[in-house]
């Protein structure tokens, strides 16, 4: 994880980061105190790409919680994205679905990447957390 170059992870008292085993902040699955790895990082569905008249749907934008920069959202080149969320129906015994995507490339200068899905994201999920994976590795 890039810690410089606007990588910002913000500690709160009390709170364990961790998914599984507790509950917390904003990064996925470990205990980093007690020496576990993180999985995933939080982020938002922003909006699709787009320009002032025309709207791009098979491309995704999102923000990475505490990537400020462009630097920073480089890190996340190649990277897997999950949009998870609850249907209705019932399928193989589970009603929660993932929709998979692949971060392409940064977003301007503020740390907002761009991602694609291999089905585009729903208009409902604008402001939804996704999950972007810290694999594959580039390191």
């Amino acid at each position: 994880m890039p810690s410089e170059h606007g990588h910002r992870r913000e500690y709160t008292s009390g709170i364990v980061e961790c998914y599984g085993f507790g509950y917390g902040y904003g990064y996925g699955y470990g205990v980093c105190d007690n020496g576990f790895t993180w999985i995933y990082v939080k982020g938002r569905h922003l909006s699709y790409q787009r320009s002032k008249r025309q709207v791009n749907p098979n491309t995704s934008l999102i923000k990475i919680d505490g990537v400020d920069n462009t630097e920073a959202a480089n890190f996340y080149l190649g990277k897997k994205v999950a949009f998870v969320y609850r249907a209705k129906r019932e399928v193989r015994g589970s009603n929660i679905r993932v929709i998979w995507g692949k971060v392409t490339r940064p977003h301007g200068n503020s740390g907002v990447v761009r991602a694609q899905f291999r089905h585009n994201l729903p208009p409902k999920s604008f402001g939804a957390t996704v999950r972007v994976m810290l694999y594959p590795s580039n390191i």
